[in-house]
Protein backbone atom coordinates (compact mmCIF):
# COMPACT_ATOMS: atom_id res chain seq x y z
CA UNK A 1 0.00 0.00 0.00
CA UNK A 2 0.97 3.59 -0.37
CA UNK A 3 1.70 6.10 2.60
CA UNK A 4 0.07 9.67 2.92
CA UNK A 5 2.42 11.25 0.04
CA UNK A 6 0.59 9.03 -2.72
CA UNK A 7 -1.57 11.41 -4.11
CA UNK A 8 1.82 13.93 -4.52
CA UNK A 9 3.48 11.26 -5.84
CA UNK A 10 1.15 10.79 -8.94
CA UNK A 11 1.02 14.29 -9.60
CA UNK A 12 4.67 14.79 -9.90
CA UNK A 13 5.11 11.20 -11.98
CA UNK A 14 2.31 13.28 -14.11
CA UNK A 15 4.44 16.33 -14.48
CA UNK A 16 7.35 14.50 -15.28
CA UNK A 17 5.39 12.77 -18.10
CA UNK A 18 4.50 15.65 -19.72
CA UNK A 19 7.84 17.31 -19.24
CA UNK A 20 9.46 14.35 -20.65
CA UNK A 21 6.91 14.03 -24.05
CA UNK A 22 8.08 17.34 -24.45
CA UNK A 23 11.68 16.76 -24.51
CA UNK A 24 13.59 16.06 -28.51
CA UNK A 25 10.61 18.04 -30.03
CA UNK A 26 11.69 21.74 -32.01
CA UNK A 27 9.61 24.38 -30.20
CA UNK A 28 11.64 27.19 -31.00
CA UNK A 29 8.90 28.37 -32.29
CA UNK A 30 6.89 28.75 -29.35
CA UNK A 31 9.46 29.69 -27.01
CA UNK A 32 10.41 28.71 -23.64
CA UNK A 33 7.72 26.19 -21.83
CA UNK A 34 7.28 25.24 -18.18
CA UNK A 35 5.41 22.45 -16.90
CA UNK A 36 3.93 23.35 -13.28
CA UNK A 37 1.20 21.42 -11.21
CA UNK A 38 0.28 25.21 -9.11
CA UNK A 39 -3.53 26.11 -8.35
CA UNK A 40 -4.54 28.68 -11.93
CA UNK A 41 -5.20 31.82 -9.63
CA UNK A 42 -1.61 31.87 -9.17
CA UNK A 43 -0.31 31.86 -12.67
CA UNK A 44 0.07 34.98 -14.41
CA UNK A 45 -2.27 36.02 -17.47
CA UNK A 46 -2.46 38.95 -19.43
CA UNK A 47 0.20 40.74 -21.55
CA UNK A 48 2.71 38.77 -19.59
CA UNK A 49 1.01 35.24 -20.21
CA UNK A 50 4.06 32.45 -20.12
CA UNK A 51 4.22 29.15 -22.17
CA UNK A 52 3.28 27.06 -19.74
CA UNK A 53 1.10 23.55 -18.96
CA UNK A 54 -0.39 23.54 -15.40
CA UNK A 55 -1.59 20.34 -13.63
CA UNK A 56 -4.07 21.20 -10.91
CA UNK A 57 -5.81 18.46 -8.65
CA UNK A 58 -9.22 19.73 -8.47
CA UNK A 59 -10.99 16.96 -7.09
CA UNK A 60 -10.64 13.90 -4.58
CA UNK A 61 -13.40 11.10 -4.88
CA UNK A 62 -13.70 7.74 -3.10
CA UNK A 63 -13.08 4.47 -5.78
CA UNK A 64 -16.41 2.83 -5.68
CA UNK A 65 -14.48 -0.30 -6.51
CA UNK A 66 -12.17 -0.23 -3.34
CA UNK A 67 -14.13 1.45 -0.88
CA UNK A 68 -15.68 -1.86 1.05
CA UNK A 69 -13.19 -4.18 -0.12
CA UNK A 70 -11.31 -4.11 3.30
CA UNK A 71 -13.02 -2.43 6.46
CA UNK A 72 -10.89 -1.73 9.46
CA UNK A 73 -11.33 -4.69 12.12
CA UNK A 74 -10.73 -4.56 16.05
CA UNK A 75 -10.83 -6.90 18.79
CA UNK A 76 -13.13 -7.15 21.85
CA UNK A 77 -11.07 -4.24 23.63
CA UNK A 78 -11.15 -1.93 20.92
CA UNK A 79 -7.40 -2.32 19.34
CA UNK A 80 -7.22 -2.18 15.73
CA UNK A 81 -6.09 -5.44 14.64
CA UNK A 82 -6.07 -4.26 10.81
CA UNK A 83 -5.68 -0.89 8.99
CA UNK A 84 -8.35 -0.50 6.09
CA UNK A 85 -6.84 1.33 2.62
CA UNK A 86 -8.07 4.42 1.56
CA UNK A 87 -9.07 4.13 -2.36
CA UNK A 88 -8.96 7.02 -4.23
CA UNK A 89 -9.60 8.79 -7.74
CA UNK A 90 -7.93 11.85 -8.31
CA UNK A 91 -9.64 14.16 -11.12
CA UNK A 92 -6.72 16.69 -12.53
CA UNK A 93 -7.20 19.90 -15.13
CA UNK A 94 -4.38 20.43 -17.73
CA UNK A 95 -4.21 23.83 -18.22
CA UNK A 96 -2.45 25.57 -21.35
CA UNK A 97 -1.14 29.01 -21.58
CA UNK A 98 0.54 30.45 -24.49
CA UNK A 99 2.16 34.17 -24.61
CA UNK A 100 1.06 34.36 -28.90
CA UNK A 101 -1.73 33.25 -30.48
CA UNK A 102 -1.80 29.91 -31.09
CA UNK A 103 0.84 28.72 -28.38
CA UNK A 104 -1.66 27.52 -25.67
CA UNK A 105 -3.60 25.21 -28.28
CA UNK A 106 -0.13 23.71 -29.42
CA UNK A 107 0.79 22.71 -25.86
CA UNK A 108 -2.30 21.51 -25.24
CA UNK A 109 -2.34 18.92 -28.11
CA UNK A 110 1.34 17.73 -27.13
CA UNK A 111 0.28 17.42 -23.67
CA UNK A 112 -2.97 15.76 -24.71
CA UNK A 113 -0.91 13.24 -26.75
CA UNK A 114 1.48 11.98 -24.58
CA UNK A 115 -1.43 11.44 -21.76
CA UNK A 116 -3.27 9.55 -24.67
CA UNK A 117 -0.63 7.30 -25.29
CA UNK A 118 0.64 6.84 -21.96
CA UNK A 119 -2.92 5.14 -20.53
CA UNK A 120 -1.56 4.13 -17.01
CA UNK A 121 1.81 5.03 -14.98
CA UNK A 122 3.50 1.83 -14.43
CA UNK A 123 5.97 0.82 -11.94
CA UNK A 124 9.32 1.73 -13.76
CA UNK A 125 8.20 5.12 -14.25
CA UNK A 126 6.61 5.71 -10.87
CA UNK A 127 10.25 4.44 -9.65
CA UNK A 128 11.98 6.53 -11.85
CA UNK A 129 10.06 9.85 -10.99
CA UNK A 130 9.89 9.17 -7.67
CA UNK A 131 13.22 7.26 -6.81
CA UNK A 132 16.81 8.27 -6.48
CA UNK A 133 19.02 10.44 -7.58
CA UNK A 134 16.69 13.37 -7.22
CA UNK A 135 13.30 12.37 -4.92
CA UNK A 136 10.91 14.97 -5.11
CA UNK A 137 10.18 14.64 -1.38
CA UNK A 138 13.65 13.98 0.05
CA UNK A 139 14.02 11.39 2.83
CA UNK A 140 10.54 11.13 3.27
CA UNK A 141 10.01 8.55 0.11
CA UNK A 142 6.77 7.95 -2.02
CA UNK A 143 8.42 4.76 -3.53
CA UNK A 144 6.07 2.05 -2.34
CA UNK A 145 3.46 3.55 -4.68
CA UNK A 146 4.96 2.12 -6.85
CA UNK A 147 4.32 -1.56 -5.37
CA UNK A 148 0.52 -0.96 -4.32
CA UNK A 149 -1.71 -3.96 -5.90
CA UNK A 150 -3.84 -1.71 -8.43
CA UNK A 151 -1.99 0.17 -11.30
CA UNK A 152 -2.37 3.63 -11.96
CA UNK A 153 -4.76 4.77 -15.03
CA UNK A 154 -5.30 7.55 -16.42
CA UNK A 155 -8.63 8.34 -18.33
CA UNK A 156 -9.84 11.47 -20.11
CA UNK A 157 -13.15 13.06 -18.51
CA UNK A 158 -14.75 15.51 -20.98
CA UNK A 159 -16.53 18.09 -18.67
CA UNK A 160 -19.57 20.26 -20.49
CA UNK A 161 -19.61 24.25 -20.60
CA UNK A 162 -21.60 24.22 -17.05
CA UNK A 163 -19.13 21.79 -15.92
CA UNK A 164 -16.26 24.00 -16.46
CA UNK A 165 -18.15 26.90 -15.99
CA UNK A 166 -18.27 26.21 -12.49
CA UNK A 167 -14.91 24.90 -11.33
CA UNK A 168 -13.18 28.00 -13.69
CA UNK A 169 -15.41 30.09 -11.06
CA UNK A 170 -14.27 28.46 -8.17
CA UNK A 171 -11.17 29.13 -8.91
CA UNK A 172 -11.18 32.54 -9.42
CA UNK A 173 -9.22 32.16 -12.40
CA UNK A 174 -9.35 33.46 -16.50
CA UNK A 175 -10.35 30.33 -18.45
CA UNK A 176 -8.08 28.87 -20.63
CA UNK A 177 -7.74 26.22 -22.80
CA UNK A 178 -8.51 22.83 -20.62
CA UNK A 179 -8.65 19.10 -20.25
CA UNK A 180 -9.76 16.90 -17.35
CA UNK A 181 -8.32 13.84 -16.36
CA UNK A 182 -8.62 10.83 -14.07
CA UNK A 183 -6.12 8.81 -12.11
CA UNK A 184 -7.33 5.36 -10.12
CA UNK A 185 -6.98 4.00 -8.04
CA UNK A 186 -4.97 5.06 -5.54
CA UNK A 187 -4.47 2.86 -2.59
CA UNK A 188 -3.42 4.53 0.91
CA UNK A 189 -2.28 2.88 4.47
CA UNK A 190 -1.97 4.41 7.31
CA UNK A 191 1.99 3.25 8.80
CA UNK A 192 0.40 3.53 12.33
CA UNK A 193 1.62 -0.29 13.56
CA UNK A 194 -1.72 -2.30 14.31
CA UNK A 195 -1.95 -4.62 17.50
CA UNK A 196 -2.46 -8.31 16.45
CA UNK A 197 -2.81 -11.56 18.90
CA UNK A 198 0.10 -14.32 18.80
CA UNK A 199 0.19 -17.01 16.30
CA UNK A 200 -2.66 -19.87 16.65
CA UNK A 201 -0.72 -22.63 16.92
CA UNK A 202 -3.22 -25.41 15.95
CA UNK A 203 -5.55 -24.89 13.40
CA UNK A 204 -7.55 -28.38 13.62
CA UNK A 205 -8.07 -31.32 10.76
CA UNK A 206 -7.26 -30.02 7.23
CA UNK A 207 -10.49 -28.40 5.90
CA UNK A 208 -9.07 -28.31 2.20
CA UNK A 209 -11.72 -29.38 0.22
CA UNK A 210 -11.65 -31.93 -3.24
CA UNK A 211 -9.90 -30.85 -6.35
CA UNK A 212 -10.72 -31.77 -10.01
CA UNK A 213 -8.81 -31.71 -13.06
CA UNK A 214 -10.32 -31.39 -16.77
CA UNK A 215 -6.79 -32.42 -18.99
CA UNK A 216 -3.73 -34.49 -18.39
CA UNK A 217 -1.69 -30.81 -17.62
CA UNK A 218 -0.08 -31.22 -14.05
CA UNK A 219 -1.97 -29.50 -11.66
CA UNK A 220 -0.58 -28.18 -8.05
CA UNK A 221 -3.26 -27.76 -5.39
CA UNK A 222 -0.61 -27.65 -2.35
CA UNK A 223 2.71 -26.63 -0.89
CA UNK A 224 3.94 -26.82 2.44
CA UNK A 225 6.56 -27.82 5.06
CA UNK A 226 7.02 -31.29 4.56
CA UNK A 227 7.43 -31.74 8.58
CA UNK A 228 3.52 -30.34 9.29
CA UNK A 229 0.26 -29.88 7.44
CA UNK A 230 -0.06 -27.09 10.92
CA UNK A 231 3.03 -24.90 9.22
CA UNK A 232 1.43 -22.30 6.40
CA UNK A 233 5.04 -20.64 5.60
CA UNK A 234 8.65 -22.18 4.65
CA UNK A 235 11.98 -21.03 5.86
CA UNK A 236 15.10 -22.01 4.15
CA UNK A 237 16.64 -25.37 4.76
CA UNK A 238 13.02 -27.12 4.94
CA UNK A 239 11.72 -29.98 3.00
CA UNK A 240 8.53 -29.29 0.52
CA UNK A 241 6.11 -31.61 0.15
CA UNK A 242 4.05 -30.34 -2.82
CA UNK A 243 0.53 -32.50 -3.38
CA UNK A 244 -1.86 -32.12 -6.39
CA UNK A 245 -2.61 -34.62 -9.46
CA UNK A 246 -0.75 -36.18 -12.82
CA UNK A 247 2.34 -35.19 -11.12
CA UNK A 248 5.88 -36.97 -12.45
CA UNK A 249 9.67 -36.13 -11.17
CA UNK A 250 10.96 -37.54 -14.85
CA UNK A 251 11.96 -34.17 -16.43
CA UNK A 252 10.45 -31.81 -13.98
CA UNK A 253 11.43 -28.83 -11.66
CA UNK A 254 9.92 -26.40 -9.27
CA UNK A 255 9.82 -22.83 -10.55
CA UNK A 256 9.83 -19.96 -7.72
CA UNK A 257 8.64 -16.53 -9.12
CA UNK A 258 9.26 -13.39 -6.34
CA UNK A 259 7.32 -9.92 -7.34
CA UNK A 260 10.78 -8.54 -6.37
CA UNK A 261 13.58 -10.66 -7.63
CA UNK A 262 14.98 -10.34 -11.20
CA UNK A 263 15.12 -14.02 -12.15
CA UNK A 264 12.86 -17.03 -11.46
CA UNK A 265 14.72 -19.78 -8.97
CA UNK A 266 14.62 -23.46 -9.45
CA UNK A 267 14.93 -26.67 -7.59
CA UNK A 268 14.74 -30.54 -8.57
CA UNK A 269 11.76 -32.49 -7.44
CA UNK A 270 12.24 -35.97 -6.31
CA UNK A 271 9.40 -38.97 -6.44
CA UNK A 272 7.67 -40.01 -3.16
CA UNK A 273 5.57 -43.21 -2.95
CA UNK A 274 2.21 -41.78 -3.50
CA UNK A 275 1.72 -40.59 -7.78
CA UNK A 276 -0.07 -37.50 -6.28
CA UNK A 277 2.99 -35.66 -4.54
CA UNK A 278 6.53 -35.16 -5.00
CA UNK A 279 9.03 -33.94 -2.42
CA UNK A 280 12.03 -30.99 -2.98
CA UNK A 281 14.65 -29.20 -0.96
CA UNK A 282 14.92 -25.50 -0.18
CA UNK A 283 18.23 -24.17 -0.07
CA UNK A 284 19.70 -23.76 3.63
CA UNK A 285 21.13 -20.12 4.36
CA UNK A 286 25.14 -20.61 5.18
CA UNK A 287 25.08 -24.05 3.86
CA UNK A 288 24.05 -23.54 0.10
CA UNK A 289 25.51 -21.00 -1.59
CA UNK A 290 23.66 -18.09 -2.70
CA UNK A 291 20.60 -19.02 -0.68
CA UNK A 292 20.98 -15.98 1.93
CA UNK A 293 20.93 -13.93 -0.83
CA UNK A 294 18.80 -15.18 -4.31
CA UNK A 295 15.76 -15.69 -2.11
CA UNK A 296 13.70 -13.39 -0.47
CA UNK A 297 10.78 -13.46 2.03
CA UNK A 298 7.40 -12.94 1.17
CA UNK A 299 4.91 -14.60 -1.37
CA UNK A 300 6.32 -16.96 -4.29
CA UNK A 301 4.26 -18.10 -7.03
CA UNK A 302 5.15 -22.07 -7.73
CA UNK A 303 4.65 -23.65 -10.75
CA UNK A 304 5.84 -27.14 -11.63
CA UNK A 305 7.61 -27.62 -15.19
CA UNK A 306 7.73 -30.58 -16.98
CA UNK A 307 10.15 -30.57 -20.09
CA UNK A 308 10.55 -33.68 -21.60
CA UNK A 309 13.58 -33.56 -23.91
CA UNK A 310 11.22 -34.36 -27.06
CA UNK A 311 8.12 -32.27 -26.26
CA UNK A 312 7.16 -28.46 -25.53
CA UNK A 313 7.54 -27.47 -21.93
CA UNK A 314 4.19 -28.07 -19.81
CA UNK A 315 3.40 -25.65 -16.59
CA UNK A 316 1.04 -26.11 -14.01
CA UNK A 317 -0.91 -23.30 -13.22
CA UNK A 318 1.17 -21.43 -10.23
CA UNK A 319 0.15 -21.77 -6.38
CA UNK A 320 1.24 -19.53 -3.52
CA UNK A 321 3.81 -20.13 -1.19
CA UNK A 322 4.99 -17.87 1.57
CA UNK A 323 8.86 -18.43 2.45
CA UNK A 324 8.92 -16.56 6.44
CA UNK A 325 12.29 -15.24 7.60
CA UNK A 326 14.42 -17.31 10.20
CA UNK A 327 15.10 -14.82 12.70
CA UNK A 328 17.96 -15.32 15.46
CA UNK A 329 17.44 -12.96 18.61
CA UNK A 330 19.62 -11.58 21.05
CA UNK A 331 18.96 -10.98 24.23
CA UNK A 332 16.80 -13.83 25.17
CA UNK A 333 16.79 -12.73 29.10
CA UNK A 334 16.51 -9.09 30.41
CA UNK A 335 15.20 -7.53 32.91
CA UNK A 336 12.22 -5.04 33.05
CA UNK A 337 12.32 -1.98 31.56
CA UNK A 338 12.84 -0.46 28.25
CA UNK A 339 14.91 -3.11 26.06
CA UNK A 340 17.07 -2.77 22.67
CA UNK A 341 17.00 -5.96 20.61
CA UNK A 342 19.14 -7.20 18.35
CA UNK A 343 17.42 -9.75 15.67
CA UNK A 344 19.64 -11.39 12.27
CA UNK A 345 17.16 -12.58 9.78
CA UNK A 346 17.84 -14.84 6.71
CA UNK A 347 17.30 -14.71 3.85
CA UNK A 348 18.80 -11.05 3.20
CA UNK A 349 15.94 -8.12 2.71
CA UNK A 350 16.09 -5.97 0.11
CA UNK A 351 15.97 -1.98 0.31
CA UNK A 352 12.62 -1.84 -0.90
CA UNK A 353 11.46 -4.42 1.40
CA UNK A 354 12.85 -2.02 4.59
CA UNK A 355 9.62 0.29 4.65
CA UNK A 356 7.18 -2.95 5.60
CA UNK A 357 9.01 -4.41 8.13
CA UNK A 358 7.40 -4.74 11.76
CA UNK A 359 7.97 -6.50 14.43
CA UNK A 360 6.19 -8.00 17.02
CA UNK A 361 6.86 -8.70 20.58
CA UNK A 362 4.28 -10.50 22.14
CA UNK A 363 1.37 -9.39 21.45
CA UNK A 364 2.25 -5.30 20.03
CA UNK A 365 4.02 -4.60 16.68
CA UNK A 366 6.68 -2.00 16.63
CA UNK A 367 9.01 -0.46 14.17
CA UNK A 368 12.62 -1.45 13.35
CA UNK A 369 14.67 1.26 14.51
CA UNK A 370 17.36 0.54 11.85
CA UNK A 371 17.69 -2.34 9.51
CA UNK A 372 21.27 -3.15 7.99
CA UNK A 373 22.39 -5.60 5.39
CA UNK A 374 25.99 -6.27 5.07
CA UNK A 375 27.90 -6.07 2.17
CA UNK A 376 29.07 -10.07 2.18
CA UNK A 377 26.03 -11.96 0.52
CA UNK A 378 26.77 -14.88 3.21
CA UNK A 379 25.68 -12.38 6.36
CA UNK A 380 21.85 -11.90 7.68
CA UNK A 381 20.16 -8.86 7.74
CA UNK A 382 20.25 -7.15 11.34
CA UNK A 383 17.60 -5.29 12.67
CA UNK A 384 17.40 -3.01 15.56
CA UNK A 385 14.47 -2.38 17.35
CA UNK A 386 13.98 -0.64 20.78
CA UNK A 387 10.84 -2.06 23.23
CA UNK A 388 9.52 0.98 25.20
CA UNK A 389 9.57 0.06 29.08
CA UNK A 390 5.49 -0.05 29.36
CA UNK A 391 5.84 -3.26 27.14
CA UNK A 392 8.81 -4.81 28.42
CA UNK A 393 7.10 -5.90 32.06
CA UNK A 394 7.92 -9.44 33.47
CA UNK A 395 6.73 -12.09 31.26
CA UNK A 396 7.22 -14.49 28.24
CA UNK A 397 7.38 -12.54 24.87
CA UNK A 398 7.58 -14.58 21.21
CA UNK A 399 9.19 -12.14 18.84
CA UNK A 400 7.96 -12.09 15.40
CA UNK A 401 9.18 -10.34 12.33
CA UNK A 402 7.01 -9.42 9.33
CA UNK A 403 8.09 -8.97 6.04
CA UNK A 404 6.06 -8.28 2.67
CA UNK A 405 2.95 -9.47 4.58
CA UNK A 406 4.89 -12.77 5.91
CA UNK A 407 5.66 -13.48 9.40
CA UNK A 408 8.95 -15.28 10.70
CA UNK A 409 7.34 -18.93 12.54
CA UNK A 410 7.97 -18.49 16.02
CA UNK A 411 6.71 -22.22 17.00
CA UNK A 412 8.14 -25.41 17.40
CA UNK A 413 7.66 -28.91 17.54
CA UNK A 414 8.71 -31.15 20.47
CA UNK A 415 9.28 -35.07 19.67
CA UNK A 416 5.89 -35.68 20.19
CA UNK A 417 4.37 -33.20 17.37
CA UNK A 418 2.78 -30.94 20.11
CA UNK A 419 3.45 -26.97 19.28
CA UNK A 420 5.13 -24.49 21.71
CA UNK A 421 6.60 -21.39 21.28
CA UNK A 422 10.36 -21.90 19.97
CA UNK A 423 12.63 -20.53 23.54
CA UNK A 424 15.10 -19.45 20.78
CA UNK A 425 12.48 -16.76 19.87
CA UNK A 426 10.96 -15.96 22.78
CA UNK A 427 11.97 -13.05 25.29
CA UNK A 428 11.66 -13.82 28.92
CA UNK A 429 11.84 -10.54 31.03
CA UNK A 430 12.48 -11.27 35.02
Amino acid sequence: MSNALAIAAVTATLKDLISDSLLGLDLSSIGSITVTATPPDRITTGQTEPNQLNLFLYQVTPNSGWRNQTLPTRDGSGQRLRNAPLALDLHYLLTAYGAQDLNAEALLGLAMLALHDTPGLDRARLRNALGPPNPPFGDFSALNLADQIESLKITPQYLGGEELSKLWTAMQARYRPSMAYQVSVVLMETEAAARAAPPVLKRGADDRGPAARAAGAPRLESIRPAASELLRAARLGDALRIEGRNLQAADAELVFEHPRATAARTLPVAATASALALDAQLPAAGVDAGAMADWFAGFYAVRLRLAPADQPAIASAPIAMMLAPRVEVSPLNAAPGALALTLRCSPRLLPEQHAGVRVRFGGDELLADSIQTPADPEQPTTIEVTVPAALAVAGRYPVIVRVDGVESIAAVADDQGVFGFDPQQTVVIA
